[in-house]
C-alpha cells in the first residue's frame, strides 16, 4: 500500500525535525508501532513490556545520548497489513509485523504455517524459525533490498487451537460442522466446512450461528470472551509460529550512533526470547482462566490428531512448489524447519513430503 505523498511529507518533516534536535540535544526519537494493539498478542505485549523501556533504560544508561520512544500500536499509523510499508517509507522508524498479513510481500516467511502440527512449544518455534533465517539469509536480505529496512529479529506467536460450540473427539466429527479462520490457517481447516472471519467478529457470528467454531489459540479465546459463546477449546496443537519480524528503516538505522545500534540489536535478540517466554506462559494462564470460567479444555487425543495431519498431507508440499515457483526456496526452505524442530526432540505426527 502507498501512503499519500501530504501524509508522508508531514511525517518526513517530523522526522527531519526530530533528526536536527538530535544534533542539538543529542536526543534520539524513535517512532515504534505495529497493527495491533498492546497486550492482545504476545509480540505487542512485548513490544511495550519489554522492548521500548529497556532500549530506553540501557541507551541513557550506557551511552551519553537520551532518547524518546512513541509508540504508535493499535494501527496509529499503520493496521496490520501496512507496517512493511510504513516502515519502508518512514512513517515508523521501526516496526513489528505480523507477516501473516503480508502473504504477498513475504509469502515464504509464513513458513510455519505451512507446516500444521508443529511443535506447540514456543521456545522451539523460535529457535528453529531463527535458525531457518540463518540459513537462508535471502529472508533476511529482503527487508532490506526491497523495503529499505533492516532486520533485527523476529518473534513467535502463540500455539493455536479450536474453540467450539460443541463437544468433539474423533476427526470425523468434525464433518459437516462450519469452522473460521483467517489468512493461511484456513487451509488447515479439513472435512469442515471453512468460513473466512477474524476475532472481531468470532463472538457474534458463533452466537447467531454463522459458524460452530474458530481456529485460536488460547489467550485470544479468553481475551476476547468467546468462552461464553463457545464452552469448549481442544488443544490441537497446530503449533506456535515463527512468524513475526522487527525492522528498522535503513535511514534511521545509518543515523543512529554505534553505540546505540549495538545495544538496539542486542535488546532485539533479548526481546525474542521474551516473546517466547510470553507465548508459553500465556498459553498456561489461558487454560487456567476458560477453566475458571467453566470450559471444557482439554487436549486432542493422538489418534485425531494423526488423522487431521494426514488429510492436509498434500498441503505443505503445495505450498513450498508455489514458493518454488516465485523464485524462492520454498522446499529447501521447510525442509530444513522440519528438520531442526526434530534435532530439537519434536516429533511430527506426520513427517510431510517435501518435493
Amino acid at each position: 500500500m502507498k501512503f499519500p505523498k501530504k501524509k508522508i511529507a508531514f511525517i518526513s518533516s517530523i522526522g527531519l525535525l526530530a533528526y536536527a534536535n538530535t544534533a542539538i540535544s543529542d536526543e534520539i526519537t524513535l517512532r515504534v508501532g505495529s497493527g495491533h494493539p498492546i497486550g492482545l498478542l504476545a509480540y505487542t505485549e512485548t513490544a511495550h513490556s519489554f522492548f521500548a523501556p529497556e532500549l530506553k533504560r540501557r541507551v541513557e544508561e550506557r551511552t551519553d545520548h537520551t532518547i524518546r520512544i512513541q509508540e504508535l500500536h493499535a494501527g496509529a499509523v499503520a493496521s496490520v497489513t501496512e507496517v512493511l510499508d510504513a516502515t519502508r517509507d518512514g512513517l515508523l522508524d521501526i516496526g513489528f509485523a505480523s507477516l501473516i498479513f503480508e502473504p504477498s510481500n513475504a509469502f515464504l516467511h509464513n513458513f510455519t504455517l505451512f507446516l500444521p502440527f508443529g511443535t506447540p512449544d514456543g521456545h522451539q518455534a523460535t529457535q528453529a524459525g531463527r535458525a531457518t533465517l540463518e540459513a537462508f539469509p535471502e529472508l533476511i536480505d529482503y527487508f532490506e533490498t526491497d523495503f529499505n529496512q533492516k532486520y533485527l529479529t523476529g518473534s513467535c506467536l502463540e500455539n493455536y487451537g479450536l474453540g467450539t460450540n460443541f463437544a468433539w473427539s474423533d476427526f470425523e466429527e468434525l464433518q459437516g460442522k462450519r469452522i473460521a479462520g483467517a489468512g493461511v490457517n484456513l487451509d488447515w481447516i479439513a472435512g469442515a466446512t471453512p468460513v473466512t472471519s477474524n476475532l472481531n467478529e468470532a463472538y457474534q457470528s458463533i452466537q447467531t450461528g454463522v459458524y460452530e467454531g474458530y481456529i485460536s489459540a488460547v489467550p485470544w479465546w479468553a481475551s476476547f470472551s468467546l468462552y461464553e459463546v463457545a464452552d469448549y477449546f481442544t488443544l490441537v496443537n497446530f503449533g506456535a509460529q515463527y512468524v513475526n519480524s522487527v525492522t528498522i528503516n535503513l535511514d534511521t538505522w545509518n543515523r543512529l550512533p554505534e553505540d546505540v545500534q549495538e545495544i538496539l540489536q542486542e535488546v532485539a535478540l533479548e526481546y525474542e526470547q521474551a516473546t517466547a517466554d510470553l507465548c508459553v506462559a500465556s498459553e498456561q494462564e489461558g487454560i487456567a482462566k476458560l477453566k475458571a470460567e467453566g470450559v471444557e479444555v482439554r487436549e486432542i487425543n493422538e489418534q485425531a490428531k494423526e488423522d487431521w495431519a494426514n488429510a492436509l498431507s498434500e498441503f505443505p508440499n503445495r505450498m513450498a512448489q508455489e514458493a518454488n515457483t516465485r523464485g524462492l526456496p520454498g522446499s529447501e526452505v521447510m525442509n530444513f524447519y522440519m528438520d531442526q524442530l526434530e534435532e530439537l526432540g519434536y516429533e511430527w505426527p506426520l513427517r510431510y513430503e517435501i518435493d
